[in-house]
């Protein structure tokens, strides 16, 4: 028989290790997006272990995966300078942004009206988010355009249920059109 060995737990894995362990005991994160919140509202990670695990793309933002069963989906999301995230949505699926590093302008929208794959969007709010600060999607509030506002930017993301695809809205005319989403890198060594 051989023994196992549990992988290297470092200081900086040890703050998603155990968010991990506190999200899967949750079960259904939709219901208990009060305790989900309560959770990952100040949640900080230390940067230097996690870096080196993560593409740095030169243009737009690279996805890694971190775990992903049937309940939810962790991702840390890299962003280059100048790079943004359009107006999306979520499938229909709850999501928590949290910045690790760096700051965020957020802009939410509603939508009044929809016709095919045009909608008329309205501004609800804009504002700024920094480490550790929390925001959430659900079917209520489900879109947002993400854009970092300073060099080294990485954000934390938990989707209660895993999605594969969002809708993108264009600013102006607010024509939509669905995104498949796909994985830059996956490294559940970063979870563990």
């Amino acid at each position: 028989m051989h023994a196992r060995h549990a992988p290297l737990v470092t200081a900086a894995r040890r703050p998603l290790a155990a968010l991990l362990r506190d999200l899967r005991a949750l079960g259904d994160l939709r219901r208990r997006a009060g305790e989900v919140d309560a959770r990952l509202d100040g949640f900080r990670a230390p940067l230097d272990g996690l870096l080196a695990h993560l593409p740095v793309p030169r243009h737009g933002y690279a996805r890694t995966l971190v775990y992903r069963d049937a309940a939810f989906e962790l991702l840390l999301l890299t962003w280059s300078p100048g790079s943004a995230a359009p107006i999306h949505d979520h499938d229909g699926q709850d999501c928590w942004l949290v910045p690790l590093a760096g700051v965020f302008d957020l802009d939410d929208y509603a939508i009044l009206d929809e016709d095919g794959h045009r909608a008329r969007l309205v501004p609800v709010r804009a504002r700024r988010v920094g480490e550790g600060d929390l925001d959430r999607r659900d079917r209520h509030e489900a879109l947002h355009a993400v854009t970092p506002v300073t060099p080294l930017a990485l954000s934390l993301h938990l989707y209660a249920r895993p999605i594969d695809r969002c809708r993108v809205f264009a600013r102006a005319g607010g024509a939509w059109s669905w995104q498949p989403l796909r994985y830059d890198a996956i490294a559940p060594e970063i979870g563990e």
